[in-house]
């Protein structure tokens, strides 16, 4: 019996066995060739953090999601032969890119084959992987999952699956605060908003759309993924309780992607309740009656959109007036809010509930006395108002001041 080949030969085998595999695969995919060709050289010559960038590019290349079969071979011939030496959130990136487009763009894998592969490689890898690339490949695998199609004896498994998986996720979250990295933040907040676009509530999918915004590019997103998106948090914006800082959403770009579109209304709309303006809303929902009704989140919420207007007219009639003149008169409010006198109290202590504003009411007086506004993220011209009333007060101060020291006697 032949004595076993040293270390040195076997490794030689394993690298002249990979080789053969980028040679063979640039000559049955000569679109490919000049990118596995680069592939292969770097791997010659053992730079591995170069070849970690160019897979990343490869992966992420039309020409390579469209051959899924390719990727899987690339990923058990090629990856699986280098993965301990690439930085392994990098390597996690990769293998998602490499299942995802297997099952979306090639149907080279199924849905099922997919979640599978991502959850098999979480799990017995999650030693060496650590924490995070273990955590982005379950989130891949969650939003593989909740764009499945579901059997009907499905029975609300697949949810109640990616439910569990993320409240798992949130503590190693919770941890990463600081990290440098925003790929596994940006993969948990897009399972965390999707999986609440599908259940709901509106606010939650709004506070995750908002969190995955604050970690991902928007140029980065495709352009219809951007406008679903967009769309989207609009809506949830509009319907959503508790939601009344449109500020947050209107200091992002994702707005933008609803320019020159059938959706355009809504990041008007937006624009309209973060001012508060109750006649804009209904000179808008004039003109946009049908889109608005075609809306099933809007058409089914109609009475507490118009509630949530006339909310943020009056919280805005408090900002915009000076701290020491709130003392608002019923019949400000009313005028502001659009509203009949008789409503103006029902209003004030709607808006006291809710925590968007404390004060006392005085009946007799039909007065309101605003001691504090909810904060929020300001607009443009809120920030321009703000400038002049701390202008408006730097110039009392400095008068106060000329005045007290022209009247006061000179201390000797």
């Amino acid at each position: 019996r032949g004595a076993a080949a040293p270390p040195r030969r076997r490794r030689r085998s394993a690298r002249a066995a990979t080789m053969d595999f980028v040679e063979t695969t640039a000559a049955a995919a000569p679109e490919l060739a000049p990118d596995l060709a680069k592939l292969g050289e770097l791997f010659e010559r053992k730079l591995y953090h170069e070849l970690t960038g160019a897979l990343v590019a490869f992966v992420a290349s039309p020409a390579a999601r469209s051959r899924g079969g390719m990727l899987l071979e690339l990923e058990a011939s090629f990856l699986s032969k280098i993965e301990a030496k690439l930085n392994q959130l990098a390597y996690a990136r990769i293998f998602a890119e490499v299942v995802r487009a297997s099952v979306d763009d090639a149907g080279a894998l199924t849905a099922v084959e997919g979640i599978a592969k991502l959850r098999g490689a979480a799990e017995s890898k999650k030693g060496r992987l650590g924490a995070e690339p273990a955590l982005y490949l379950e989130m891949e695998a969650c939003l593989l999952e909740l764009g499945a199609p579901r059997a009907a004896d499905d029975g609300g498994a697949a949810l109640r699956a990616v439910k569990k998986a993320l409240d798992e996720a949130k503590p190693t979250m919770d941890a990463l605060t600081g990290t440098t990295d925003t790929a596994v933040f940006r993969k948990y907040y897009a399972a965390l908003s999707e999986y609440h676009k599908q259940v709901g509530p509106p606010e939650a999918f709004y506070s995750a759309a908002l969190s995955l915004l604050s970690y991902a590019a928007t140029d980065d997103m495709p352009l219809a993924a951007r406008r679903v998106l967009a769309t989207d948090i609009a809506l949830a914006a509009l319907s959503g309780e508790g939601v009344y800082n449109f500020g947050e959403v209107l200091a992002t770009p994702i707005l933008g992607a609803l320019e020159d579109t059938p959706n355009a209304w809504l990041g008007e709309l937006l624009r309209v309740f973060a001012a508060g303006d109750v006649d804009a809303f209904n000179d808008l929902l004039g003109k946009h009656r049908e889109a608005y009704l075609a809306q099933p989140a809007l058409r089914a919420k109609a009475a507490f959109v118009k509630e949530k207007i006339a909310l943020l007219a009056f919280m805005n009639l408090v900002f915009e007036t000076p701290a020491r003149q709130r003392a608002l008169p019923f019949s400000a409010i009313a005028a502001r809010a659009r509203l009949d006198g008789d409503q103006v109290e029902w209003l004030a202590m709607r808006a006291m509930a809710l925590g968007l504003v404390q004060g006392v009411i005085d009946e007799i007086a039909r007065v309101v006395e605003v001691s504090w506004v909810q904060p929020r993220v300001l607009d443009p011209g809120q920030i321009r108002h703000l400038v002049e009333q701390i202008d408006t007060l730097s110039d009392k101060a400095g008068q106060s001041h000329t005045l007290i020291a022209d009247q006061t006697a000179e201390l000797i």
